[in-house]
């Protein structure tokens, strides 16, 4: 056999592997053929697709990619390719920009379609990524990617009754699409609904047992069960129908009125004043650590618990843990007259919220550098033990000091904590 006729054979092994989702073993089928070929640019765009399934090897997907454009750079699929990499690598301009160069190479590729409606979705501007999403579906009217695409523009605009229709259909044409059933279960979970969300994620992960979307979606289902937690979910589900710099002014502005709201307040009451002040602040730290305290009732659920990862599970019990001790602790230390526990309670408390950006957080370093405020609350939780018990190993005075740190600490990370560099 010629070595073009031995790449061939090994192409078509890789591909056929890639339909059944081995995809650890289709990449190495891609390899060999690139072994007996060098110059198959389409075996360095399916080896991409294979690496950016398979943990932690997105940079050697967008490496891959980049050897295919490199032997063919007209051919548009590669482009589009690349930009489904770039999202996934959170590069979301990058990607938007990749994608609009496979649409300008091939007007008619709906994979580049598929890749621009894509970026624009993470970039938060739902409405170009519905015009998108629509463009590819008179191309393809049955085209299930553009439509569920199309169904997520929707949602994310609030276009519930729209969305209803679309999803409604999917589900008439093709009923055993998992990506349609994670879409439908995300409206339902927006709409409050959760447990029709409930059925459709689990519906959608029978189909597709590695599907993300659908498991992150049936856990925030089986958060929902908390009153509180819906309110966050709520909260959030109205966020993200604003582009980020949007949101941010929405925070600024939440921020200032509350402080307008509490000053006049205080001129009322001293007493509103405190209560108002202390709604805020409960409400700035839910936000962090909701997720945190929702895997944390999981864990005493027979089922849901099993959906958890084991960084999921630590940071159940650290954070959601850590802020019951903390509640807890603090009322028992105030009603007993004991400072010194209310200080080691206080000083847990205040490691939860840099502790809920640490097991979980995308971004080593952000993990790192989140994990090491965090464990600042310990620290000074340990400094009150040993002041009590080895004073002379210790002082009262250097164990305060840690837990003010520690204070400080979960503060900062309210700020430091939309820092994108830290969430990757």
């Amino acid at each position: 056999m010629d070595s073009t006729g031995a790449d061939q054979a090994q192409m078509q092994r890789g591909l056929i592997l890639m339909e059944q989702g081995r995809y650890a073993d289709a990449a190495n089928f891609f390899r060999e053929a690139l072994a007996q070929n060098p110059l198959n640019a389409m075996a360095f765009n399916r080896l991409a697709v294979c690496e950016l399934q398979l943990p932690d090897r997105k940079k050697l997907a967008l490496e891959a990619i980049g050897r295919a454009i490199e032997r063919e750079p007209n051919e548009s699929f590669h482009h589009a390719v690349k930009s489904f990499v770039l999202s996934a690598l959170d590069r979301d301009r990058e990607a938007l920009s990749s994608a609009r160069e496979a649409i300008g190479l091939d007007p008619f590729d709906i994979a580049a379609l598929h890749a621009e409606a894509q970026a624009l979705l993470s970039l938060s501007r739902w409405a170009e990524a519905e015009q998108t999403a629509r463009r590819a579906l008179e191309m393809d009217a049955d085209d299930s990617t553009a439509a569920n695409q199309l169904a997520t523009a929707l949602r994310l605009q609030n276009k519930m009754a729209e969305n209803a229709a679309q999803i409604s259909g999917m589900l008439a044409r093709d009923p055993e699409d998992s990506s349609t059933h994670a879409n439908a279960g995300w409206a339902a979970l927006q709409r409050g609904d959760r447990r029709t969300a409930e059925k459709h994620f689990l519906e959608a992960l029978r189909l597709d047992s590695q599907m993300l979307s659908a498991r992150e979606g049936l856990l925030h289902s089986f958060r929902a069960r908390s009153p509180l937690y819906r309110a966050y979910l709520n909260y959030c589900f109205f966020m993200q129908r604003f582009k980020k710099g949007n949101q941010f002014l929405i925070i600024f502005g939440l921020m200032f009125g509350f402080r307008i709201i509490t000053r006049l307040a205080n001129e009322v009451s001293l007493l509103l004043g405190i209560g108002l002040s202390a709604l805020y602040l409960l409400f700035v730290f839910w936000v962090w650590i909701a997720r945190g305290v929702g895997n944390f009732i999981l864990l005493f659920d027979r089922f849901a618990r099993h959906a958890l990862w084991p960084g999921e599970k630590r940071e159940a019990w650290f954070v959601g843990g850590g802020a019951l001790f903390g509640l807890l602790g603090i009322i028992t230390g105030y009603a007993l007259g004991s400072y010194p526990l209310m200080f080691i309670a206080g000083s847990i408390g205040c490691s939860i919220i840099p502790l809920s950006l640490t097991f979980t957080n995308p971004s080593k370093y952000g993990s790192l550098f989140f994990g090491a405020i965090g464990s600042l609350g310990y620290l000074g939780a340990l400094g009150v033990v040993l002041s009590l018990f080895f004073p002379k190993m210790i002082s009262p005075e250097l164990a305060a000091n840690l837990v003010y740190a520690a204070a400080l600490g979960a503060i900062a990370t309210t700020w430091l904590g939309n820092v994108p560099s830290l969430r990757r």
